[in-house]
Formats: C-alpha cells, structure tokens, sequence
C-alpha cells in the first residue's frame, strides 16, 4: 500500500511542477509588458499586435480554433481552454511565434493536428482535464518530441 501511495504522490509532485513551469514560461509575470491582452476574439480582430490571447470559458463555446487567428502572426501565448475545440484549421501553423498553447479542457479533441510539428515556436501545449489513456498520451509525445505536453 505504501509503494501505491508513493507512487502516486510523485506523480502528481511531477505534474504540479509541469503545470508551475507552463505558467512560469507562458503567462505574463509581474512587472512584464501585458497591455495586449484581449479575451474575445473581437476584441482580437481590433489588435493584429497582440502576443497574448485568452478566448478560454467562451459563450457560446468555441468548437474550432477560429481560422482569422493565423492573421496574428505576433501571438506567442493562447488560451482556449475549455471550450469545445476538436478541430484546428492548416492555417493556424501561420502562427510562427505562438510558444504556448492551452487546450485544457477541450473534451472535443481526440489528437493533436500533425502541422503542429511544423511550427517552429510551439514548445508548450497543457492539455489537462481530457481523458485520454496513457498510451494515446505517450504517443502524442513520441509523435511531437519538440513540445512538451502538460497533461
């Protein structure tokens, strides 16, 4: 029972420094230029500058990455967690600078899009709260080995 218990007190120490180090790296910090910061994607269409974008909890519920975000060629953080996401656009890979990408809570999705190995930037991809088994999980991660997933 106690290696039972160990065990999984590690793994969820692992997963709570994942998680820390995901907000550590993409989201803004104190004292750091956040002023581009919008939450709707209307308010998005009005700042094609913006580096940061949170379109997460959106009424009604997004079920695709909106195809007009590839013209925000300067974002380098985007939330759309919890929403009902299963579908990505081939254009959404014109975000050349986007780091961090929060899919958590997208029960929709059922794989990560293949082009998101061809973006460059993406090193960052939390995907908590979806049920997907420890295989589908460590394929995802052999499949992407130049992101880090934090499930």
């Amino acid at each position: 029972m106690k290696k039972y218990f160990v065990l999984i007190c590690l793994s969820m120490l692992g997963f709570a420094v994942n998680a820390q180090n995901y907000d550590d790296l993409c989201c803004p910090q104190e004292g750091e230029d956040a002023w581009f910061v919008v939450n709707t994607m209307e308010d998005a269409l009005d700042n094609p500058d913006l580096t940061i974008l949170d379109l997460s909890l959106q009424t009604p519920k997004l079920t695709e990455a909106p195809d007009a975000l590839s013209q925000f060629t300067n974002l380098q953080c985007l939330d759309l967690s919890f929403n009902r996401v299963g579908k990505f656009y081939e254009s959404f890979k014109k975000l050349t600078n986007l780091r961090c990408l929060n899919l958590s809570g997208n029960h929709y999705l059922q794989k990560i899009p293949e082009f998101f190995a061809e973006m460059p930037a993406l090193k960052y991809v939390r995907i908590e709260g979806l049920n997907w088994s420890a295989a589908k999980r460590a394929q995802t991660e052999k499949d992407f080995p130049n992101i880090t997933f934090i499930w």
